[in-house]
């Protein structure tokens, strides 16, 4: 063997060498678990006391059903993996499993998720809600369903069922922990990654921001029926530019001021679609962790 082929020789067993350390490399990768929950927190559970409410009212859900899945996460690199798994489950009644990631390289990775309404494959885990109901937010488009009682010293007690159709993907998602965005796949270990509901999204009095809004339910209570039900029927009767009192006067607070809702810059004209719109962001990362909204 002449040095040309002893030098082509080597060089063939340093690319081998290579190829075999990097096949090593890859099979090697640090990986970990990633567990999903949902919650409604005290919110959906225990129901929103008088203090948060500008006009005294307090509020108490029976039923706080939520339809959504296709929990995804995305690596920097581009990297996607996704639970397909959808759920129709009632928050009220406490915390859900809601999808299991396994193997994932160890890092941060973006998250994602999707609001819709029942599907076919939608699951009901543990009998929560009936497939009545399920069909009933298929065929109404609701990826919400809420009951409840609201409650007003000297007012009395109304009840309410109102539903909303939300369609949406949540993407780039903030951590409500630490601030920072998606989560950490930890090395040989498991991420628990919470979707938290906010119910006092429902009751705001302005859109696109969190900050400065007031929970508010006068205007609401003003369109309950005869029965003392609120229904989604009842809150489109309800005028943003001319909200009404039970009494068919302009509606005012307790100092006197007229009731204002801010719009901000989404078309909503009706109270039904203010809260329909006010929702929409409503589903967050690890508690107060804020989602982008991508229709």
């Amino acid at each position: 063997m002449n040095a040309r082929q002893w030098k082509s020789r080597a060089a063939w067993c340093a690319a081998l060498a290579a190829w075999v350390l990097a096949g090593a490399a890859c099979d090697n990768v640090a990986t970990g678990d990633v567990k999903v929950t949902m919650s409604g927190g005290d919110g959906t559970q225990r129901g929103l006391p008088d203090t948060l409410f500008e006009d005294g009212w307090s509020i108490q859900f029976t039923r706080y059903l939520v339809s959504l899945g296709d929990f995804t996460l995305t690596s920097a690199a581009g990297e996607v993996h996704t639970s397909a798994r959808h759920v129709l489950v009632d928050v009220q009644k406490g915390d859900v499993p809601l999808a299991e990631l396994k193997g994932l390289p160890a890092g941060r990775w973006d998250v994602g998720f999707r609001l819709s309404p029942p599907r076919d494959d939608t699951e009901l885990p543990d009998g929560q809600v009936s497939a009545e109901d399920a069909a009933m937010m298929r065929e109404r488009g609701f990826s919400y369903f809420v009951e409840g009682r609201a409650v007003k010293a000297g007012v009395g007690v109304l009840t309410f069922r109102m539903g909303f159709p939300v369609e949406a993907r949540m993407k780039d998602c903030i951590n409500g922990v630490d601030g920072t965005r998606g989560i950490i796949v930890p090395e040989a270990s498991v991420a628990e990654a919470e979707v938290t509901i906010h119910a006092e999204h429902m009751f705001y009095d302005r859109l696109g921001t969190h900050k400065g809004v007031r929970l508010r339910f006068d205007a609401i209570a003003a369109t309950a029926g005869e029965d003392g039900t609120i229904t989604p029927e009842s809150l489109a009767s309800q005028q943003l530019t001319d909200l009404r009192d039970g009494q068919g006067r302009e509606l005012r607070d307790s100092s006197g001021q007229p009731v204002v809702y801010l719009p901000g810059a989404y078309d909503v004209r009706t109270l039904q679609e203010f809260i329909a719109q006010s929702i929409v962001d409503q589903a967050h990362l690890n508690g107060g962790g804020v989602c982008t909204v991508a229709r």
